[in-house]
């Protein structure tokens, strides 16, 4: 299975639909501050791909957008949230812990506009960075994550030219 995990993306779809048409994943995650109606997303990958779209804390637009969500794929179970409320600026102890007390091994956030691929207490800590206002010197990025039944995962941070 193939995941595109973006965030961050703060009004510019096109930049999304150019990435789902280049990479066409089986499945797409945004974690936030989107700022934009998630239609024209979900048409470029396609309806019957499952997608999940989490709230930001510049997200307005769409009330129906959770703060987090919580879900299993090929052997891993997965934390994703936006990272404000957790404090992320500071450090992911608080993100971690949360992860942990919902028996994730993977934690995903955004928030930050910087890519990070950590291994804390056990948990798998991943940011994509920006998809289009990266911050501290990172260029603008996206994570593809490649997931096989036998649990295995492997996690590829692309930048955008």
């Amino acid at each position: 299975m193939k995941i595109l995990i973006v965030s961050d993306s703060h009004v510019n779809n096109n930049v999304i639909i150019q990435t789902l048409v280049k990479e066409k994943p089986d499945m797409l995650i945004h974690l936030g501050d989107i700022e934009n109606d998630t239609f024209p997303l979900e048409q470029a990958l396609g309806t019957e791909k499952p997608s999940i779209y989490i709230r930001g804390n510049c997200d307005y637009y769409d009330r129906n957008l959770k703060p987090n969500a919580v879900f299993s794929l090929c052997g891993h179970r997965f934390f994703a949230t936006h990272g404000h409320m957790y404090g992320v600026n500071y450090g992911y102890d608080k993100l971690v812990y949360a992860a942990k007390e919902k028996d994730c091994d993977v934690a995903l956030f955004g928030h930050i506009h910087k890519p990070v691929d950590e291994e804390i207490g056990g948990v798998r800590v991943l940011n994509p960075g920006s998809i289009s206002r990266p911050r501290g010197g990172s260029k603008r990025s996206y994570i593809i994550t490649e997931l096989d039944e036998d649990g295995k995962m492997d996690v590829l941070f692309r930048e955008i030219v």
